[in-house]
């Protein structure tokens, strides 16, 4: 199995299914229109197989402007549909059938009705934090102090890992522990509280992390003590706090919503700055999306949105819709730029295209269109074969990374006396959390003043030129933490 492939397809191929994205036009805004052009196609295309009785999970988009939460919420209690709201974030959760579903769709105020559909990790640093300077920066006093980094990821092994040890290191811990199911209120219900996504989270859990590993080696990357390797492994701010929140082993729509409204409702707790994706889906970019809806308020609150640019290259309109979005820091997954590498993080990067250009550019990296404004990365970042944290539970990246790990010669290279703490991973998602850990730099050194704008304008205009490249492939360049640093500090 080539090692860039996305661990949800190891995940879901147990069910038979083929996570490969196939590539996707851009897409304008929906406009009112007929019931059927509110309901977006993965709903469209269950409801097509649904019986009359089959209850279908929904997210409902609505307008603020024109209908309220409470509105909706009870509009669709009286049509006999379940729900769960959220504090932050004006869409609602509903448990429908497909007769319920058409209505909803009817309902004045509503904008677009989407399934609950399954979204993809994407995955499969002593040289990479080097690569993009960030050494430099913590050699000279900054680390990310003060500042909070949201994992919106599989969960957190703070009880077994010191580099991010629970509670000092990783200061809240959090984890879905709940059916979806068992969660939605229904007219007439005994309990007539219509619950919270952002309360459906069981808190302080040393390990939140129950069997990936992806979210633990996300967030080592981000700001990882080094500890366990004296300092060898060390992330890229190490100074930060991380909190986790750990949205099951199978990531969904509801999920993730659930868990941009816990950030949002603990943001000025833990002072968070910057949130990490490393998750996606396919298909064109649409504003009116949920997870594109959440990704817009949470930048809005002044928080920076980091996605994933996806692992479906190097063919052209490959890139995760999530990190198309204008208001997010989008990131490609690149090589290491140092010398020696014993990683050899290179042979992932020898160019596919026959231009023989210079081995920057990961051969899985997604790419977008030529010459669009919109369907490109905003940055490249390392993202092959990075060695960060290993979660004891996270049996499925463990496993992946194995025969890596242990090869001393031609790729990870890790030692005997740090395999049990590290585990080596390839993807966009090891490249996400690098630029997420420059983000805490840089609001470190300038105070914890800077806005998300702020922070995608620095990050861009310091990057590093790739000669050979374009910005559809990489975006601005190379991140440059030291530059981005010195840019923004006061």
């Amino acid at each position: 199995m080539r090692r860039w492939l996305l661990i949800a397809s190891i995940l879901v191929a147990a069910a038979g299914c083929d996570t490969r994205t196939e590539p996707a036009a851009p897409a304008q805004t929906r406009a009112p229109g007929p019931q059927a052009d509110l309901i977006d196609p993965a709903l469209a295309a269950a409801l097509a197989t649904a019986a009359p009785t089959d209850g279908l999970e929904a997210i409902v988009n609505y307008d603020e402007t024109a209908t309220s939460r409470d509105a909706i919420a009870n509009a669709l209690l009286s049509l006999g549909a379940g729900v769960i709201e959220f504090k932050h974030l004006e869409l609602v959760a509903a448990l429908a059938t497909p007769a319920q579903i058409a209505a909803i769709a009817a309902t004045p105020g509503v904008r677009s009705v989407y399934l609950n559909k399954q979204l993809s990790y994407y995955a499969l640093l002593h040289e990479s934090v080097p690569s993009i300077r960030a050494d430099a920066v913590q050699a000279s006093g900054i680390t990310g102090k003060g500042v909070g980094i949201a994992i919106l990821d599989s969960g957190i092994d703070g009880l077994y890992n010191p580099d991010v040890h629970y509670p000092d290191k990783t200061v809240q811990n959090v984890k879905v522990l709940f059916n979806l199911r068992d969660l939605f209120t229904f007219q007439g219900s005994i309990n007539k509280t219509i619950k919270k996504g952002a309360d459906l989270f069981v808190e302080n859990l040393p390990n939140s992390e129950t069997s990936v590993g992806h979210g633990t080696h996300v967030a080592g990357i981000a700001a990882g003590l080094g500890t366990a390797s004296g300092g060898y492994y060390t992330g890229v701010a190490p100074g930060a706090k991380l909190v986790g929140i750990g949205t099951g082993d199978i990531l969904f729509i509801f999920w993730a919503l659930a868990g941009f409204d816990y950030i949002l409702d603990h943001q000025q707790q833990y002072n968070l700055k910057v949130v990490n994706n490393s998750w996606g889906t396919s298909g064109p970019f649409d504003p009116n999306d949920p997870i594109n809806k959440a990704s817009k308020a949470v930048h809005d609150a002044g928080i920076t949105v980091v996605f994933a640019a996806g692992n479906d290259g190097p063919d052209q309109n490959t890139l995760n819709p999530y990190s198309v979005a204008p208001w997010v820091i989008g990131v490609a997954a690149g090589c290491k730029l140092v010398s020696p590498d014993p990683t050899n993080s290179a042979i992932h990067c020898d160019d596919p295209t026959g231009q023989n250009r210079p081995p920057w550019l990961a051969d899985f990296s997604s790419r977008g269109i030529p010459d669009d404004p919109l369907y490109h990365p905003a940055i490249t970042a390392p993202g092959v074969h990075i060695v960060s944290t290993r979660a004891s539970t996270g049996t499925v990246l463990n496993g992946l990374d194995a025969n890596h790990d242990l090869n001393l010669t031609s790729t990870c290279a890790i030692s005997l006396t740090n395999e049990p703490y590290y585990t080596c991973a390839s993807g966009t998602s090891m490249a996400t959390p690098h630029v997420v850990g420059v983000v805490a730099l840089m609001q470190e050194a300038a105070g914890g003043t800077l806005s998300p704008d702020d922070v995608l304008a620095a990050i861009t205009q310091t990057a590093r030129p790739l000669p050979g490249f374009a910005q559809w492939e990489v975006g601005a360049g190379y991140v440059d933490a030291l530059a981005a640093v010195n840019a923004v500090k006061k």
